[in-house]
């Protein structure tokens, strides 16, 4: 997953950079599942949580965690809180 998650934040790195008009919500989306995710298993590891829970932890997680990734870059909080709990 720390694979995944650099090889998509070079990418997010190099677009973001650019002056052409690129997507950025996808990639930003994509990075906080990963972010998410990564959390979780590291929680699990260290048995901060049990893992009766970590399914549906793991699915809370990850949609706060991309809430959170699109709101650090885009700073439009309440849209990105709506829009996410739409597409959950």
């Amino acid at each position: 997953m720390l694979v995944f998650l650099s090889c998509w934040y070079i990418m997010f790195v190099i677009t973001y950079g650019v002056n052409v008009p690129a997507g950025l919500f996808l990639p930003g989306m994509i990075i906080g599942c990963a972010l998410g995710q990564i959390y979780v298993k590291a929680l699990t590891h260290f048995e901060f949580i049990d893992k009766e829970i970590t399914d549906d932890l793991r699915k809370n997680m990850i949609v706060i965690s991309t809430a959170a990734a699109l709101a650090g870059y885009t700073r439009m909080t309440y849209s990105l809180a709506v829009i996410i709990m739409e597409t959950s």
